[in-house]
């Protein structure tokens, strides 16, 4: 009796697997935290005003959602997706080192190739990672899910991350050395990436060529290297392929156009959601603001929370909660609605979706409701040193006419010799001057710098005039360094602390928006995978990301110019309004989804019984 040994098929993750998730952590670290800053940046550095910046930015993540196309088309049928991703990779890593040059020429070209390199990359890197489990662990369907829920938990865990950080790192070292973050993060996602190759799967590029299908091609090879396997096919064949596409899209399409609006909205959150925080809103989380209080609810001060210490964060880094929330309720969604699913109660797609756009609708009550309850937002003069911001009194003065020896302001002026206006970024710019405090008070600007000893306190810049002082202390002045500088006036819409609404209203915002991106974005997608044959899931994944293409160039670009001419309660109502219709339209749109899902699987049922009877005969 002979004893043979068996090789046991390996089950666990391939070794591809953590260079993917990895790669994948540090390039969404890089991109969301390039992200949350943007806007603000456009606005503080390059003189965009709040309308344009919004604009901007829903140009640059259309764009992002534009490349993927292009992209998949690059990598099916030229470079293969290892090589499309890394060529790609290597201007996009360039974009993050440029972007923070503070030139609107440099920083706009950067911009461009940022949404190049991320788009092209987006459908490539999770494709990729699915070949190589269906070559290197066929038949573990449920190990390769399990791998697609750890890479969306690396894309989220890594948005948050930097979201909270990037803010951080700006307000204590500067907009330039912040970018450094996200550039040197697209580095390493690029190494890990690019030496985990001999792990990925095994690439060809199939290209169809109409003629006789009995007609044999010798096969060819790409400029990376990789096989070029041809099939013919015929007139009539790519004839049907084409039809079937647009059944397809007859079935699916005015399903991803409601989710168009879902996206419009979702996607202000870099823009108009960072402005309407950074004037409106109280951005303490917890503790005690710098004049020793909490703001709560309509403004209203209380007593600081005993033995806390003060947490705040930037306007920008808000939009990390997101992320944070993703993380949290995907799990909880997936337990939720199998529970429901085994007790008989399970809930529609087209459902969950309609629930989804009512949630839509009531994150912009929240907002709307949240900017009822603000003050009003009035033109003040910001004083800028690397010491910190103190917020004066404007006059009528209009600082583009300011030039040599002048005076600025009314209870509080700012006298200098050297002014110097930028008309792009639309500042006044000094070295040398005062600050003129109506209690007779002077502070004295030297080479940039405010003084040249200890700060006056928060206290006695309010009695001297000042609307608002937020200079820095203890570690953070300390950490100011002594180079040479200019000061800064500019015009700015400013709410008074007292009137502004505390950031728990844009937390509970984002909270019921995550839900709705939960019930809209993931039940969305799998349904239109659900209703696309099975030749044409790459045909309907690019459909999907063309959405948010869309619905950034189409609605977002022009409806954020309206921002800046709305008061925020105005703004966020219609589009509240706006998503009351769209729940309004999707109840025909679903039914008749839904009727078409059923014609379609009747004919799928038909075809399959067609197949048995011709086997037995």
């Amino acid at each position: 009796m002979s004893l043979v040994a068996t090789a046991t098929a390996p089950t666990g993750h391939p070794p591809g697997f953590w260079f993917f998730f990895w790669g994948e952590f540090a390039e969404r670290c890089s991109y969301y935290g390039m992200r949350a800053i943007l806007a603000k940046y456009m606005i503080e550095k390059l003189g965009v005003a709040e309308g344009n910046a919004g604009t901007f930015m829903s140009l640059f993540i259309a764009a992002c959602y534009f490349f993927p196309l292009l992209g998949g088309y690059i990598a099916d049928n030229f470079l293969g997706k290892y090589w499309t991703i890394v060529g790609f990779s290597v201007p996009y890593v360039v974009a993050q080192y440029l972007v923070g040059t503070e030139d609107k020429y440099i920083v706009f070209g950067s911009l461009v190739l940022l949404a190049m390199g991320s788009g092209v990359i987006k459908p490539n890197i999770s494709t990729l990672m699915g070949m190589t489990y269906d070559q290197q662990r066929p038949g573990l369907d449920q190990l390769r899910t399990s791998a697609f829920s750890w890479f969306y938990m690396a894309i989220n865990i890594g948005a948050a991350l930097s979201q909270f950080t990037m803010p951080w790192l700006r307000n204590n070292y500067g907009y330039q050395t912040a970018f450094l973050f996200p550039a040197a993060l697209m580095s390493i996602a690029l190494i890990i990436f690019a030496i985990g190759k001999r792990f990925y799967a095994k690439e060809k590029i199939e290209r169809k060529i109409v003629g006789d299908p009995e007609t044999k091609l010798a096969e060819g090879k790409t400029i990376t290297g990789l096989p070029i396997v041809y099939k013919m096919v015929t007139r009539e064949e790519k004839a049907a392929d084409f039809s079937l596409k647009m059944e397809t899209l007859g079935r699916i399409g005015l399903l991803f156009l409601t989710v168009m609006f879902f996206w419009a909205i979702f996607d202000q959150s870099a823009s108009t959601w960072i402005f309407f925080a950074d004037s409106y809103m109280e951005t303490t989380l917890f503790g005690a603001r710098a004049d020793g209080t909490t703001v709560l609810l309509s403004g209203a001060t209380m007593e600081s929370l005993i033995g806390a210490r003060s947490f705040g964060l930037s306007a920008d880094a808000i939009q990390g909660f997101n992320a944070v929330f993703i993380v949290l309720l995907v799990p909880v969604s997936v337990w939720l609605f199998k529970t429901l699913d085994r007790r008989g109660l399970g809930v529609s797609p087209t459902r969950k979706m309609m629930l989804g756009f009512a949630l839509t609708g009531l994150s912009m009550v929240i907002m709307s409701f949240s900017g009822f309850l603000a003050g009003k937002k009035q033109d003040m003069v910001k004083l800028t040193t690397p010491e910190g911001v103190l917020v004066l009194p404007k006059d009528s003065t209009d600082l583009s006419t300011v030039v040599g020896t002048a005076t600025v302001g009314t209870d509080v002026r700012v006298s200098a010799t050297d002014f110097e206006y930028d008309g792009e970024k639309k500042k006044l710019s000094f070295a040398s001057g005062k600050v003129l405090l109506k209690d007779g008070k002077e502070l004295t600007v030297t080479n940039g710098h405010l003084g040249t000893s200890a700060l006056p306190s928060a206290a006695e810049l309010a009695a001297g005039g000042v609307a608002e002082p937020l200079l820095k202390s203890g570690e953070a002045l300390a950490k100011v360094k002594p180079e040479p500088a200019k000061a800064t006036l500019e015009t700015f819409g400013w709410v008074p602390p007292n009137e502004r609404v505390t950031v728990w209203w844009q937390v509970f915002a984002y909270l019921i928006i995550t839900i709705a991106e939960i019930l809209i974005s993931v039940t969305g997608l799998e349904l239109a995978f659900v209703a696309a044959p099975k030749t044409m899931k790459s045909f309907v994944t690019g459909c999907w990301l063309a959405v948010v293409f869309l619905a950034n160039l189409l609605i977002n670009a022009p409806i954020t110019q309206l921002y800046q001419y709305m008061t925020p309660s105005v703004y966020f109502a219609m589009l509240g309004g706006a998503m009351a219709v769209v729940v309004v339209v999707f109840i025909p749109v679903s039914a008749q989804f839904n009727r078409a899902m059923v014609r379609m699987r009747a004919a799928e049922e038909a075809a399959k019984a067609a197949e048995g009877n011709t086997e037995v005969v």
